[in-house]
């Protein structure tokens, strides 16, 4: 079906723009935390994630939802971390990011547009059941995300921390677009396909 299919590339494009700008800040983290330690990794972090949110609002020319939210989790919790001189603050943020983001979406779910919908604005045409089904298997890959984070944080130490923070946990956007094409092929509205008139 053509019009799935191109909707899949524009999801695809999508969230492999979001997967280039969560890594971005991670990478800077764990360059410097290399070179200089934690805590000026921290401050790298925070200050690189406030340019990465800016560089995503100018290009989607709308206030990304999900990105600032990942923002005030950075800014409050590595203010925290530096505040505190805790690295714990700064390790459970991942956990915290993925757990705020499967509890919004869960929020959103009794909405007549959930809050997915919104966010992905007309890139995908599904049906209301199709919908949900993607919205719980995106909380799902959230709450694994989370558990995975907290796993790592307690058991790793901080330099393999960090790397599995930079390099690992952006790879949940991977999962998002795999877990979305599988959704698309079964509830892809046929309204939508350029086979049917319209």
């Amino acid at each position: 079906m053509v019009a799935h299919r191109s909707g899949m590339s524009v999801i695809a494009q999508y969230l492999n723009r979001h997967l280039f700008l969560e890594m971005t800040p991670g990478i800077i983290f764990f360059l410097v935390n290399k070179g200089w330690g934690l805590m000026p990794g921290v401050i790298a972090l925070m200050v690189s994630t406030v340019l990465v949110v800016t560089l995503g609002w100018l290009l989607e020319k709308r206030i990304p939802i999900f990105p600032i939210i990942g923002l005030f989790l950075v800014l409050a919790l590595g203010g925290a971390a530096l505040v505190f001189q805790n690295e714990q603050f700064i390790k459970m943020k991942p956990t915290f990011g993925k757990l705020t983001f499967a509890f919004i979406l869960i929020v959103g779910l009794p909405m007549r547009r959930s809050l997915l919908q919104r966010a992905l604005d007309g890139r995908l045409h599904l049906s209301p059941r199709g919908w949900r089904v993607l919205t719980l298997r995106w909380v799902v890959i959230a709450f694994c995300f989370a558990a995975a984070n907290e796993v790592c944080w307690r058991w790793l130490d901080t330099d393999s921390w960090v790397a599995f923070n930079a390099f690992v946990m952006p790879l949940s956007i991977l999962g998002y677009i795999a877990i979305t094409r599988i959704t698309a092929r079964r509830y892809w509205l046929e309204e939508h396909s350029p086979n049917t008139n319209s």
